[in-house]
């Protein structure tokens, strides 16, 4: 004759829901460095200065990045309060770029320059934000390329930076005598560096901009080229990070943009 059966009492099965803590995703990083706003400006003929001007004012503790292009010599340039990082002086073009952190005063951006430009200046203005990364906005390393020989050519190198001590924002700048030598929708940045700034420049000296996330211990370059008028070119690259004395900065995810939106 068969045990007779026991009823044993079996926990009831496990659900797991999609709500639970295992499926949900992990935060997100906050976010890198991102383009808030530009302004931009040029001079007319025989000119020594202009100006660009915000769509609303820098906030206090940004980066601020000043680039110009001038047509042929334009000499030394006046903008107080600014850190000059190259002043390439050329036969057929100069090349200027500078930088600050925002006072959270500059709405307007009047750079002026010692020799009358032949066909006007054109500049570019940047403000930065970097939410996720603590300390102070420090410019990490920069290189320069200038055309001495005033020779022509439809691409320009920006020379090559020391290896970065952390991550950071690497804006890559290339100044031409002529902007209508460059026929626009054929210029290109390599490296991986994405372009930020292309203007119709006509006759004036114009710049061309381009930005990249580079990793630390990165030698950051670029090298711009275009298809039209073989002309005169400098060009240079700087990077940018925030930094906290004495430690190394946190890892950065991505460079973003408020601005343009395009990365």
């Amino acid at each position: 004759m068969p045990a007779p059966r026991r009823n044993v009492l079996k926990p009831p099965a496990r659900r797991i829901r999609r709500g639970s803590r295992l499926l949900r995703p992990a935060p997100l990083p906050p976010p890198g460095p991102q383009l808030v706003q530009v302004a931009t400006g040029n001079s007319g003929v025989a000119s020594t200065t202009l100006s660009a001007t915000f769509g609303s004012t820098p906030t206090a503790g940004n980066l601020l990045v000043f680039a110009m292009a001038g047509d042929k010599n334009t000499g030394a340039l006046t903008l107080a309060g600014w850190t000059p990082v190259f002043e390439l002086l050329a036969t057929s073009v100069s090349l200027y770029l500078a930088w600050k952190v925002s006072d959270g005063t500059e709405t307007t951006v009047s750079p002026s320059w010692a020799t009358s430009s032949a066909a006007g200046n054109m500049a570019w203005v940047g403000e930065y934000i970097d939410t996720g990364s603590a300390g102070a906005w420090s410019l990490l390393a920069s290189a320069s390329n200038i055309n001495v020989a005033d020779a022509t050519s439809t691409s320009q190198a920006t020379g090559t930076t020391a290896a970065t001590s952390a991550d950071g924002l690497a804006v890559a700048l290339a100044c031409i005598d002529s902007g209508t030598s460059v026929t626009l929708g054929t210029q290109a940045w390599s490296g991986g560096y994405v372009e930020r700034y292309a203007p119709s420049g006509g006759g004036k000296g114009t710049p061309f901009l381009a930005e990249k996330f580079e990793l630390a211990s990165a030698t950051a370059t670029s090298t711009f080229s275009f298809t039209g008028t073989a002309d005169q070119l400098s060009a240079a690259i700087g990077v940018w990070a925030k930094v906290v004395a004495g430690a190394p900065p946190a890892r950065a995810p991505a460079l973003t943009s408020q601005y343009g939106g395009f990365y």
